[in-house]
């Protein structure tokens, strides 16, 4: 709904909420948006009242609209009737109207028509049991939002000037109206059930069944309705025919046209009000507005946010200052917002940042300019911008107090700078109290520093000295003025403001430059956190250094356009040749190796010898080798001159074989020792090779099959599995000569994209498929028909690894498992893919010559216990000491701390997954719940099964739990669940005492969880909880988390009977949550929203502002024991860092090699300084979070300090010799 300004005439504030506009006026009032105390958005009508019975009756209906239950409606908060201004509050709902919907996307046809009638059958339905009427039921009263549609403007109604032949004043919109009400007659809820027809109908053809008429002329038009609904089908067209029976009597009611459609979805032609509003509101939350619809203005905290964090780190700096001096405030009243004159602003005429983000805030009408002065354009914004309400909460107590010292600067100012006018006594007192030692994002512009210093300097002279000052006004003079205290102050202030502005910028920097110079990013990281060590975006910075992928970007400094390059088969050294000249260059430590002249001044292509001996150019007459100690050729030239294609020069594994490009785009194979080319027994050049020269492929030329030849015999090899030569991208023989690698194109509905969600993920147009085979059998090896991925193919780390690259795409798989293990878009164009031998690093050449470093050294890390399968999941327990590994049938235990594995494996119930793991909150136990499983003997988790139970071919044995002590992986003891028609555990809870377990069955889905005591092995059921994934108790044992789909479901663990939330079903998105350690606070993950947020641990609300929002989103939430930290995972696997208490990022700890969804277990350890994490494939780590040991490590790897040379061209905040003190230099 668009926002319009408020007028003069409105008020800042009605009760405890803040206006930010209006959403619309009519004649019988107003309704605004509006913000509460803790920022939530809401919509506040403000009726009109005329006399006192048209009071009553709006406080009674108000009452009533209280106890609508909030299916498919908007939620009335609150109402105050009691006021001379009545007002009520009711939740707001972001999203268009149906009629802006169906004005943009046209009608709704099958299965959307009918989740809408749902939704609004299922929202009368509530209405109607609260005990009121709607009255004004139409398509501009439903609201598209993203949970489904909601039915607003309930219980309080709007009066039409219709009298004449009416008993009294109509209330509705006329052609929405029921023929009764022209009558005269009360409205009751078949009135509601009319418009319902009409609105659907409505939905159905894209037009009003009765255009918008006045009032007189609606009435005719009405009573003489026949309605068309020929364009309604079956049950959607019978229940339509009823609503719009010109008899009220004859009309269904809401109840019955909801079960008659619940009917057509679900089969559910009957039940109680309590499942079939959930069921209801369930069908309908699947109809969303269609993307592009409008209406889902962001709420003005969020784009008041979005505006900040695309701001300059001066405009940052600044942004407290200027919104502050916005807010008025005395003592004993609440804020409200002040018209600020230029002059008060900082640096405002010269054009600095505070100008700037004026502009900025200025273009989203946050803040206007009227006759030289600034004000907020909604007042609601002082509350709605969490960061606002935060800076307002640090500086509230001295508002007054700057307020005051502001006006008396100004008028001394103006009125001549006289003593008369300055400040003395308590005031002064007061007033230099404030500026020495209580503000904390005010600066004090020259004109107020110039009143305080003239203040004090009065009372220094005026004073006899005789005794002391009063001691608080003698002290802070000493502080501020006689000891140069006021400007020492500001000097310190100023110098941390410099600080905190320095560090930020560098961590900007540095996060540009991490994949064009990652040393200098992560230099320029460890610089920022030596500035300031408590800022976030420094302390984020210093962890982004420490886990990120790229650690080194290396160029010829003298590199021209004209330069040709090549990089050595171990990716250590790189050629340059130019103008005759060769370079040889160490990568890794970033110097000169070897230079000789006499190469060709014409060199188009260059080759390094895997030994790096010999050096291959070519140039327009062909290819020379050149002795690269010696700088001597060897030999003539030979082979076809330079290719106007891209394809590169390169010599193979062995270094007797070279490819060399030829005129119709291939590379070929030559002997280079002979000078003679490689051919098959057809007389055909060699696309590929093995080694020692004994295979070849045919990949070019001609049409049909690709070709495997011997090439000792020349003769050709069955080889049907090759593809087709026009379908081949590359082809490539692993070293040992044993396997080949064969990059095909495939049909573009094959493929996907590379890896979805990031923006760094590789995307696909056309499909690559990778053939992994045997070189002489053909068979497949792992690896075979894993895709998509990229044109080009390289082997590395012993052949277990297989790389692929186009353009900047880079992809490599695991051959073992056909795993993508890295996937990342580069910023430029790879020309060369090279694997370092020990396996840590790739290297990649650009077209531009430079050498970029990732670091893979995670790769090399081995699962634990290795023997599991690629079904088995992974959870660590509390303080991260133990891991448990599950796979079909078997689970393990590992100590983490001793990296070694506890106890035997535990053998359970074999089922088509593993089965679900759970720790008790010391850790000291884990449950083990059955798998889902189609029959099978009874294992320890369902002891005591009857064997009629358990029979290899008949129903599913009944499911069980296992407790294992974990210190020493013993079994202590197994149970069935009390339900014996459950056939598997979806979910398990450990109390946080560890003697009570929750239990939620599955198989069938129906059966309500169990609650267990586990020392008398007795269970109650909570009846008609259903539980789900995401089940947990509350720290403090208060609280029962059932499951979180598709919302959090709360149980009272004393009753076991569900705690209804104040918002009401479905209302709260929930993917993941976790409880902080003190039981206050819950940490949310969405499932729609890419971000975190904080709410209390009853899920009433959320707690302060949510955190930013970040493109590859979060999951798996979890807290550090002191509860300032959170972790969360990332798609791909990454994991980040949050500052619970400034809401800020903190950097990775762990960067993603790829961007796909990877599932991941977290802990933080016992003291809170590692944090520990396990993919579900078993990979363990620990990652250091002391921010001194980080600095270390990523000075470590960045080799060192920084050159004293090089440095200050970078930075000037910090000494080189600062950066890395206690470490030398490898570059």
């Amino acid at each position: 709904m668009p926002l319009s300004p408020l007028t003069p005439a409105d008020p800042q504030r009605l009760g405890g909420y803040w206006l930010a506009g209006r959403l619309g006026a009519g004649g019988q009032g107003v309704v605004y948006e509006a913000y509460g105390e803790e920022g939530e958005r809401v919509a506040v009508k403000v009726p009109r009242v005329d006399d006192a019975s048209s009071r009553a009756r709006l406080a009674k209906e108000a009452t009533a609209a209280r106890r609508v239950a909030s299916f498919c409606t908007a939620r009335v908060v609150e109402a105050r009737t009691d006021l001379p201004e009545p007002f009520i509050v009711s939740e707001y709902v972001a999203g268009p109207n149906l009629r802006q919907v169906i004005g943009q996307a046209g009608p709704y046809r099958g299965d959307l028509l009918l989740r809408l009638a749902i939704g609004v059958a299922t929202a009368l339905t509530a209405i109607h049991r609260a005990g009121i009427v709607h009255r004004d039921m139409k398509p501009d009263n439903i609201i598209l939002g993203p949970d489904g549609p909601r039915v607003i403007d309930f219980g309080v109604a709007r009066q039409v000037g219709l009298t004449g032949s009416t008993t009294g004043p109509i209330v509705g919109t006329p052609n929405y109206m029921a023929p009764e009400l022209f009558a005269g007659h009360e409205a009751t809820p078949a009135a509601d059930v009319w418009a319902f027809g009409l609105t659907v109908l409505f939905a159905a053809t894209g037009r009003d069944a009765l255009p918008g008429l006045e009032p007189f002329a609606a009435v005719a038009r009405v009573l003489d309705f026949r309605p068309d609904l020929r364009v309604l089908d079956g049950t959607l067209r019978e229940a339509v025919a009823g609503a719009l029976a010109r008899d009220p009597l004859a009309r269904p009611s809401a109840r019955e046209l909801l079960l008659s459609l619940l009917d057509e979805v679900t089969g559910v032609a009957s039940g109680g009000d309590e499942d079939l509003l959930p069921a209801g509101g369930s069908v309908a939350a699947m109809l969303r507005p269609p993307a592009g619809a409008g209406g889902g203005e962001p709420d003005l905290g969020t784009l008041a946010e979005e505006l900040y964090q695309d701001l300059s780190e001066g405009e940052r700096t600044v942004a407290p200052e200027v919104f502050l001096r916005m807010v008025a405030a005395a003592e004993d009243s609440e804020e409200s917002i002040r018209h600020v004159p230029r002059e008060e602003l900082p640096d405002l005429t010269t054009g600095g940042p505070a100008s700037s983000l004026l502009d900025v805030y200025g273009a989203a009408g946050l803040i206007v300019e009227a006759d030289a002065t600034y004000t907020l354009a909604h007042p609601a914004l002082i509350h709605a911008w969490p960061r606002l309400r935060e800076w307002l909460a640090e500086d509230r107590a001295g508002l007054p107090v700057h307020r005051r010292l502001t006006e008396a600067a100004r008028a001394w100012d103006r009125l001549g700078r006289k003593s008369g006018d300055l400040l003395h006594g308590s005031g002064l007192d007061r007033a230099l109290r404030w500026a020495a030692a209580e503000r904390r994002n005010v600066m004090l512009i020259p004109l107020e520093r110039d009143y305080l210093d003239a203040s004090a300097a009065l009372v220094r002279r005026t004073s006899r000295r005789r005794g002391v000052l009063a001691a608080t006004l003698a002290v802070l003079l000493v502080l501020t003025v006689a000891g140069g205290g006021l400007a020492e102050y500001l000097r310190r202030v100023a110098a941390r403001e410099r600080d905190d502005s320095g560090a930020r910028s560098l961590a900007l920097r540095a996060a540009d430059l991490r994949e064009t110079d990652p040393r200098l990013a992560m230099l320029m990281s460890v610089a920022a956190w030596r500035l300031a060590p408590g800022l976030p975006q420094s302390l984020g910075a210093l962890y982004d250094a420490r886990s990120q992928v790229m650690t080194d970007s290396f160029a010829d400094p003298a590199a021209t356009a004209a330069t040709v390059y090549d990089l050595s088969a171990d990716g250590r050294t790189l050629v340059t040749v130019r103008d005759g000249q060769a370079t040889l260059w160490d990568v890794r430590a970033h110097r000169e190796l070897r230079r000789f002249t006499g190469v060709s001044r014409t060199a188009r292509k260059a080759a390094l010898r895997s030994d790096g001996k010999v050096l291959a150019v070519q140039d327009d007459t062909g290819v020379r080798l050149w002795d690269v100690a010696t700088g001597a050729p060897q030999g003539d030239a030979f082979g076809p001159g330079t290719s106007p294609y891209p394809q590169e020069l390169e010599f193979g594994p062995s270094g007797r074989l070279l490819a060399i490009p030829e005129a119709d785009g291939h590379t070929r194979w030559w002997d280079a020792g002979r000078r003679q080319r490689l051919r098959t027994g057809s007389g055909a050049g060699v696309d590929a090779v093995d080694t020692d020269g004994t295979l070849g492929v045919v990949a070019s030329g001609g049409s049909g099959r690709a070709e495997l030849w011997d090439l000792r015999s020349g003769r050709r090899l069955k080889a049907g599995w090759l593809p087709l030569k026009k379908d081949v991208t590359d082809v490539r023989f692993a070293e040992d000569g044993r396997t080949i690698a064969v990059t095909r194109r495939v049909d573009a509905d094959m493929t996907a994209p590379l890896v979805p969600g990031s923006p760094n993920s590789p995307v696909r147009r056309d499909g690559v498929m990778l053939l992994m085979r045997s070189a002489r059998s053909g068979a497949p090896l792992p690896g075979d028909g894993a895709g998509p991925v990229a044109d080009a193919v390289a082997f590395g780390r012993h052949d277990g690894l297989v790389g692929t690259w186009e353009n900047a795409d880079l992809v490599v798989l695991r051959s073992r498992d056909s795993r993508v293990v890295v996937a990342r878009r580069l910023g430029v164009q790879i020309k060369r893919l090279r694997f370092d031998p020990d396996g840590r690093s790739v290297r990649v050449l650009t077209v531009l010559g430079t050498v970029l470093t990732l670091d893979v050294a995670s790769l090399l890390d081995r699962p634990v216990p290795p023997s599991a399968s690629t079904l088995a999941t992974a959870l660590l327990g509390p303080g991260g000491r133990v891991l448990a590994r599950a796979d079909v049938g078997t689970v393990w235990l590992w100590d983490v701390r001793r990296a070694r594995q506890i106890g035997q494996p535990i053998h359970v119930t074999q089922g088509f997954l593993p089965p679900k793991l759970a720790f008790s909150a010391d850790g000291g136990r884990l449950a083990i719940g059955a798998a889902p499983r189609t029959g099978g003997r009874p294992g320890p988790a369902a002891a005591g099964a009857s064997a009629a139970g358990s029979g290899g071919g008949g129903a599913p044995p009944p499911a069980g739990v296992t407790l294992v002590e974990t210190a020493h992986g013993t079994v202590l003891t197994s149970f069935l669940l009390a339900d014996r028609r459950a056939a598997a555990v979806r979910e398990l809870a450990f109390a946080p005492d560890g003697a009570t377990l929750a239990v939620a069955p599955d198989e069938p889905p129906a059966v309500p969880i169990e609650v267990w005591d586990l020392r008398r092995r007795q269970a109650r059921s909570a009846q008609g909880v259903i539980g789900a994934v995401g089940m947990a108790y509350r720290p403090d044992g208060g609280l029962l988390v059932a499951g979180t789909s598709p919302e959090p479901k709360l149980v009272d663990p004393a009753t076991l009977t569900p705690v209804r939330r104040p918002g009401g079903t479905w209302s709260l998105d929930i993917g993941a949550f976790a409880f902080s350690p003190d039981a206050r606070k819950v940490a949310i993950t969405s499932l729609a929203a890419r971000r975190l947020s904080i709410w209390d641990a009853n899920f009433t609300g959320p707690s302060g502002r949510a955190f930013p929002e970040t493109p590859a989103g979060g999951w798996a939430p979890v807290w550090s024991p002191d509860g300032r930290l959170i972790a969360t995972v990332e798609a791909g696997g990454g994991v980040r860092l949050w500052d619970e208490t400034t809401r800020e990022p903190l950097g990775h700890i762990v960067e993603a090699l790829v961007a796909d969804e990877r599932q991941i277990t977290l802990a933080f350890g016992p003291d809170g300084r590692t944090l520990v994490t396990a993919t579900q494939d078993g990979v363990l780590r620990t990652h250091e979070l002391d921010a001194d040991r980080v600095a270390a490590a990523v000075c470590r790897r960045a080799g060192g300090p920084p050159s004293s040379e090089e440095w200050p061209r970078n930075v000037t905040e910090v000494a080189a010799s600062d950066v890395c003190p206690d470490q030398a230099s490898t570059h």
